[in-house]
């Protein structure tokens, strides 16, 4: 009696339930092997038709091998009239939510752009950079890096999805370059682009409790300082890292050269502080009061100027 009792009450529902589960699963299986080619063949005609679209002078399409981070394929027209690359950049959705297409002349000039996928942007949002035309609009024409505030402008408000259109913009150039041209763009470190940027750097001694280092150099002296940026909101902070600038002066103390090292701030928000137009404001100043706090880069520009603020301090009291 026992042993009609426990078949029935524990061990038969487990084995109808795993009869159910493989049933279903071998279903699933079989629609998914019938399905799988015809939705991956629609996908091949949608993508097939969209490079069309985007360089319809094109005859035909012939794939060509690329490994470039963020680019997913590249065609190049058979009757040679250019190339439609397409490359994704990680939005709010993140894992290349924001899906490019993209159509080049033979000399690197994107002719034609369109957004295949931004779904994982937030709604109202991250979307814009599909409903405000002007967005896309800007990039027909350029040639070479996409560069905030210098060639192209984000959508305020939608930083983020905008920065990732254009991060999958320059992946895309990037293997236009290495592919078309034969030319490999190699992104140069933060101290590469520190040393370029300030030209000739010498180490040099400065006695001040704010600087961290120093260096004579083509724009000047050079003073290395911190501030309190979104990597130290208060005392603590998960990444636990100081916004550092690097402040260039003039033998008067006028700012001759700035520069931030973003690696401790939010990708897309904090890194705005590195972008002309704030920078500029601290060239000719003596101090840091003519740069505004940027909207949603609160902290980081917060923390920037504090970074300059020590620094033009730092200088007075050495040369005072």
């Amino acid at each position: 009696m026992k042993k009609n009792s426990t078949w029935n009450e524990l061990l038969k529902p487990v084995v109808v339930l795993t009869v159910i589960c493989a049933v279903v699963s071998a279903a699933l299986a079989g629609v998914n092997s019938v399905t799988a080619p015809i939705i991956a063949e629609a996908a091949a005609k949608a993508a097939d038709a969209a490079r069309y679209e985007l360089l319809p002078e094109a005859d035909g399409f012939e794939a060509i091998e690329v490994e470039v981070e963020g680019v997913t394929e590249m065609y190049k027209a058979t009757n040679d009239v250019g190339y439609v690359i397409s490359a994704q950049g990680n939005g709010y959705g993140g894992n290349g939510s924001v899906k490019l297409m993209i159509a080049y002349d033979n000399e690197g000039a994107i002719t034609n752009i369109k957004v295949v996928d931004c779904s994982g942007e937030t709604p109202g949002i991250g979307d814009k950079i599909v409903k405000e035309a002007w967005f896309m609009e800007q990039f027909i024409g350029l040639n070479g890096e996409a560069k905030k505030g210098e060639t192209v402008d984000t959508i305020s408000g939608t930083t983020i999805s905008s920065g990732a259109a254009l991060n999958a913009v320059n992946a895309a150039y990037k293997a236009f370059s290495e592919k078309a041209l034969g030319v490999v763009i190699v992104e140069l470190t933060f101290e590469e682009e520190v040393a370029q940027y300030f030209g000739n750097m010498v180490a040099t001694e400065v006695s001040h409790e704010d600087v961290l280092e120093a260096y004579t150099s083509d724009l000047g002296l050079v003073l290395v300082t911190e501030g309190k940026g979104n990597g130290i909101i208060g005392d603590e902070h998960q990444s636990g890292l100081m916004l550092k600038a690097y402040t260039s002066f003039d033998e008067n103390g006028v700012i001759t050269g700035v520069m931030f090292d973003t690696s401790s701030e939010t990708p897309g928000l904090g890194d705005k502080i590195a972008e002309a137009d704030f920078i500029n404001k601290f060239i000719g100043a003596t101090d840091d009061s003519g740069a505004d706090i940027i909207a949603n880069c609160t902290y980081s520009s917060k923390g920037a100027k504090q970074a300059v603020s020590k620094a033009a301090a730092a200088f007075a009291a050495i040369n005072g």
